[in-house]
């Protein structure tokens, strides 16, 4: 079952420590929003002035009801730090303001079971330097101007493994834009876990800290 905590201030009393300072001084304000999907014991953060995009539109369902995420080990939730936040901002061409995309769903049916690290890099995007030649012999991409800024690899006691990517794209002509993905499979490589946040590159690098603290959040229980 999907769970949102979003801090009160009963709670964030005892958090920060306002209790031993006294209710008359008061407390600050809740700094995030914590999310956690308790079926794939996956949790990460964002600042609590982000907005969540609704769901019905990241994970439409045919029958025309909206389904509860978690009741189908599947989880897709994002936000978005814009004051007007929309769910075009997945797919702008400019994002100077922080989106954030998180899944967890079933490995594609062509790599399941046999999930490589390339084929994590290039889960959402073209990444690697075989997945680039082909889209672009292919005509499937509008995203040009492709930079690497890190790869590294990642592995969990829990037995998962994954990759920690930060490249940068234009996407139809548009200003350059970071992409920091994070993307582990489990043990049998039967599921992959997602995080995506994307900024301009700007925006990026103005805003480097607050957006780290997110990416370090993202954390993956399951084995």
């Amino acid at each position: 079952m999907l769970s949102r905590v979003r801090i009160a201030a009963a709670g964030a009393a005892v958090i920060f420590g306002c209790a031993a300072v006294g209710a008359a001084s008061g407390c600050a304000p809740p700094q995030y929003t914590y999310l956690a999907n308790r079926d794939n014991k996956t949790y990460f953060k964002v600042p609590a002035s982000w907005h969540e995009i609704d769901q019905r539109v990241l994970k439409p369902d045919t029958s025309g009801a909206s389904p509860s995420p978690g009741t189908d080990k599947s989880w897709i939730v994002a936000y978005d730090a814009a004051d007007a936040s929309t769910p075009s901002h997945l797919g702008a061409s400019d994002t100077p303001d922080p989106i954030v995309y998180v899944s967890v769903q079933p490995s594609p049916e062509e790599i399941s079971g046999k999930v490589s690290l390339d084929d994590l890099r290039d889960l959402v995007l073209p990444v690697t330097a075989g997945a680039r030649s082909t889209a672009g012999t292919a005509g499937m991409t509008t995203f040009t101007g492709f930079n690497l800024v890190s790869d590294s690899e990642l592995t969990t006691k829990l037995g998962l493994h994954g990759v920690h990517e930060i490249f940068e794209y234009r996407l139809r002509g548009g200003p350059l834009q970071t992409f920091d993905q994070t993307v582990y499979t489990n043990s049998d490589g039967s599921k992959v876990y997602l995080m995506l946040l994307r900024c301009s590159s700007e925006c990026y690098q103005a805003r480097h800290a607050e957006l780290e603290s997110v990416t370090a959040s993202f954390t993956v229980q399951e084995s």
